[in-house]
């Protein structure tokens, strides 16, 4: 629970400080790249399902808050992407990004967050195999349908 409270007050105080910094970032999104190997991929999609699942039921599509753009895309690691014939590492690639129209958008999933039942199991998947990650994030060009 103290952890849990800890990760919303650290995520609170990111996104009020950016927020008011001159306007030099509006931090309305985030973005991870996990790398997983073959052994915990079934796991971690199983997670990435739950997290889906919980954006949908708790988060709103519309409104000055509104989610924007959600996505979880799957690559598989190739042993050198100048030669195909080489194959695959056995790794998997999951970059999952949210994008929210205000900061509070941000913040409001923060908050939400606190009450998803998996959220230590993503903080443990994503604190073992974030290779890459944009936290606080802004989304710097976009196109939209």
């Amino acid at each position: 629970m103290i952890k849990k409270i800890l990760v919303l007050l650290t995520l609170t105080l990111f996104i009020h400080g950016y927020s008011h910094a001159d306007d030099h970032m509006t931090p309305n999104s985030f973005a991870v790249t996990l790398k997983v190997p073959e052994v915990d991929v079934a796991k971690v999609e199983a997670l990435l399902q739950s997290h889906h699942q919980f954006m949908h039921d708790k988060h709103s599509l519309s409104g000055e808050n509104r989610l924007n753009s959600y996505s979880i895309v799957k690559g598989y690691e190739v042993v050198d992407m100048t030669d195909p014939s080489k194959g695959l590492t056995g790794n998997v690639f999951y970059f999952l990004s949210e994008h929210y129209e205000t900061p509070m958008g941000l913040q409001m999933h923060g908050e939400a967050g606190e009450n998803w039942k998996d959220l230590s199991e993503l903080q443990a998947i994503m604190y073992k195999y974030q290779v890459a990650v944009a936290f606080p994030g802004e989304v710097i060009a976009k196109m939209n349908r």
